[in-house]
């Protein structure tokens, strides 16, 4: 018996590994190994926008983990948020520690941002969150299978108004 002790195993010791025993024919046992990297996941879109006073709410996920993480946290702009609940935050995990929820009952632009999920042990999340104040995302697009996004998030609308206007004008002048 010849056991193989990869330590600190890394994405690139995937692969095909080959335990070969010395006789006459060689005899030889393969064993495909799959590396996995844990990784936080937060649901929905990569940006979100909102209107002041309506509820954020932001759920995550840690997945491909082996082992449940020893926590996770939140991080608004690099500040970590956990505990925050003077500001109105509110941070729920489950026991196991795979899930936790966010939620802001009553959002602002201060609440607008960079929110992160991160865990012990998985690669962190984030997601970009908009607090739009009077402001209309015009000219929001969203490109072949989410890989392209096109946001002017402050046209207001009136602008939006003329600039179409003006185009239709000249468009229907040739």
């Amino acid at each position: 018996e010849w056991p193989l002790q990869i330590k600190y195993v890394q994405l690139r010791d995937a692969g095909l590994y080959e335990c070969q025993v010395s006789t006459h024919p060689p005899t030889s046992i393969f064993v495909k190994l799959d590396v996995v990297e844990a990784k936080a996941e937060i649901f929905g879109p990569s940006e979100k926008y909102l209107k002041p006073g309506s509820m954020l709410r932001l759920t995550c996920r840690v997945v491909q983990s082996n082992e449940p993480p020893l926590y996770i946290f939140w991080y608004h702009n690099n500040r970590m948020i956990n505990y925050d609940a003077h500001r109105g935050v509110n941070v729920s995990t489950e026991a196991d520690n795979r899930y936790s929820e966010l939620v802001i009952s009553h959002t602002n632009t201060l609440n607008s941002g960079n929110y992160s999920c991160v865990s012990n042990n998985a690669v962190a999340a984030s997601t970009l969150v908009h607090i739009l104040n009077g402001e209309n995302p015009a000219a929001m697009q969203h490109g072949d299978h989410g890989n392209a996004v096109l946001v002017a998030s402050h046209i207001h609308l009136p602008l939006a108004i003329v600039t179409y206007q003006v185009i239709n004008f000249v468009l229907n002048m040739h």
